[in-house]
């Protein structure tokens, strides 16, 4: 008796080449991260000219979370009434994908205090702080990982 063999549509190989390619680039994407650093060295100078009045507002230092390394300092500076958010030039987190900064309450994160996409997972960065968020309701710095739901930094502030 012959045996026959089975052959594979066309269609069929196209199809597992996509769903190939699609879970190779998801990943990459999930994983490339914890290999690579990307640096920020923003300025007090991108946000203020010399002639603007700085002031330190709040203070603290990043420390990780939930086996994720993190570091440096988180300032909030009100700039000619407009607030923002500084991570000073020593500032370290453990790299990952979909890093977001938030502002928070304690413990706690806030999604509706978002700052915007994490710059980079060391050095110096600015965000600003939407004008519809009261400083006075939060103490604290996050940077969350919005894909895994989870947070990666975060940094008490105490008032100057």
């Amino acid at each position: 008796m012959e045996e026959k063999k089975k052959k594979i549509h066309p269609t069929g190989t196209v199809v597992i080449v996509i769903i190939l390619g699609a879970v190779l680039a998801i990943a990459y994407w999930l994983i490339s991260p914890l290999f690579f650093d990307k640096y920020s060295d923003e300025s007090i100078e991108d946000i203020a000219s010399e002639h603007d009045s700085v002031k330190i507002l709040q203070e603290g230092s990043f420390v990780g979370v939930v086996g994720h390394e993190g570091g440096g300092t988180a300032q909030v500076l009100d700039i000619e009434g407009k607030n923002f958010v500084r991570f000073d030039d020593d500032f370290f987190v453990t790299n990952g994908p979909d890093l977001l900064v938030y502002l928070g309450r304690g413990n706690e994160y806030d999604p509706k205090a978002r700052l915007g996409k994490l710059k980079g997972s060391k050095g110096a960065q600015n965000y600003a702080v939407p004008s519809g968020i009261k400083l006075k309701d939060y103490n604290s710095v996050w940077v969350f990982c919005r894909a895994f739901k989870v947070p990666f930094s975060h940094a008490q502030l105490r008032d100057l």
